[in-house]
């Protein structure tokens, strides 16, 4: 399994790549942000209710000769003016596409803060080349309630 750091590094390469145009990316999408809160889960922790958003992004592409598939996670609470946030991160095998975290967990990276961050820069990097180019970020967003 990759550690946190290899895969920061390979981010990093990645990301170069993809600037100078020699990568090309697949994107899926699946998020409640949008949707009303009326159709969003609602969890009680120390008798406060929090509003629950989730949102999974796959990123695959041909890396060096091989598929490359991560998928990252957040699971968001929201109350009044608090958030609190959980972002998980997965190296799946190519064929594993479920946005599921029991079915990912197997493929987890212990990923810290820096890690989740360069994560977050390859996503706005990707939209703003799906924005520009979209021949090289292929995007397909997942409606979670047919999902």
């Amino acid at each position: 399994m990759m550690s946190a750091r290899q895969l920061s590094n390979m981010l990093d390469e990645m990301m170069k790549e993809t600037r100078r145009g020699r990568l090309n990316w697949s994107m899926q999408i699946e998020s409640t942000d949008d949707l009303d809160a009326s159709c969003k889960e609602h969890v009680t922790q120390d008798g406060t209710d929090w509003l629950v958003d989730e949102c999974f992004v796959e990123y695959a592409c041909t890396w060096k000769g091989q598929d490359f598939c991560m998928i990252s996670y957040e699971h968001v609470l929201t109350h009044a003016d608090q958030t609190r946030m959980t972002c998980l991160i997965f190296l799946p095998p190519m064929g594993m596409r479920f946005f599921d975290v029991a079915e990912l967990a197997p493929y987890a990276i212990e990923a810290d803060a820096y890690v989740s961050n360069k994560v977050h820069l390859l996503f706005e990097q990707l939209m703003a080349l799906y924005r520009t180019d979209a021949s090289r970020c292929r995007l397909r967003v997942i409606d979670p309630l047919k999902n």
